[in-house]
């Protein structure tokens, strides 16, 4: 199971770096790659007590005449014994630059991972353009009220002009349900995954407890079970289907 799903907010934080964490944390693949690219300044290593160098910021710098794939596991933290973290600084100008630096060439070579890449608030300048482009899947975390559906509206039909699958994802069905969301967000309402309001779950995630503790939380199934749909499966012959 290798590729590279996306994860990006609407307006008003609604949880994507919760989905993200919980995506990599629980992943069946042996070793999951969590990236954090979000453009507004990273914050995944302070979630899983990690440092932020190596990381993002080092691998553009060493990569900044000609990137290779072969670079990146140099700057690849292991924060579990199954995630490994390509972590980001908290300033933001770093970060953009970074991933303005490296480009489409390190978009590519993550696909050839089981790897979440945490691209933050979607807007028209968003530096991790590039991994959406390539990405297998991208999830567009929004909060389920007028005003966080109707402000999602524009990122759906961006994220969908660059990438060949998104999938919204809501936090709960109040105000507003699965197929009021898909109606004024403008997608079909199986695009759209309904987590669980869970409040214990979300602190389980954020503070990066072990998988197996991550499962007996409704929230972090909810995450892994959508997940797993959304990266490509390797049949017998080696073909990703």
């Amino acid at each position: 199971m290798t590729g590279l799903v996306c994860v990006a907010a609407g307006p008003g934080a609604p949880g994507a770096t919760t989905v993200a964490l919980a995506a990599a944390l629980t992943a069946e693949c042996g070793s999951a790659l969590l990236v954090d690219a979000d453009g507004d300044g990273g914050s995944l290593a302070a979630h899983l007590g990690a440092a932020t160098t190596p990381g993002l910021v080092t691998l553009a710098a060493a990569t900044r005449h000609s990137y290779s794939g072969s670079e990146l596991k140099r700057h690849i933290q292991p924060v579990t014994g199954e995630v490994g973290l390509l972590a980001a600084p908290s300033n933001p100008e770093q970060v953009s630059a970074a991933l303005i630096a490296l480009g489409r060439p390190f978009a590519e070579s993550l696909t050839a991972h089981t790897a979440v890449a945490d691209v933050g608030r979607w807007r028209p300048d968003n530096p991790a353009e590039c991994l959406v482009g390539v990405a297998d899947a991208t999830v567009l975390a929004v909060r389920p009220t007028l005003a966080g559906v109707a402000s999602a509206r524009w990122s759906y039909r961006d994220l969908s002009a660059r990438c060949a699958h998104v999938v919204v994802a809501t936090r709960g069905e109040r105000p507003y349900g699965p197929d009021e969301v898909a109606a004024a967000v403008g997608c079909p309402p199986s695009d759209v995954v309904v987590l669980p309001v869970d409040r214990a779950g979300a602190s389980l995630i954020t503070n990066s407890v072990s998988s197996r503790w991550l499962r007996r939380a409704a929230l972090a199934r909810t995450i892994r079970a959508m997940a797993l749909e959304l990266w490509p499966v390797a049949s017998d012959d080696g073909v990703l289907v």
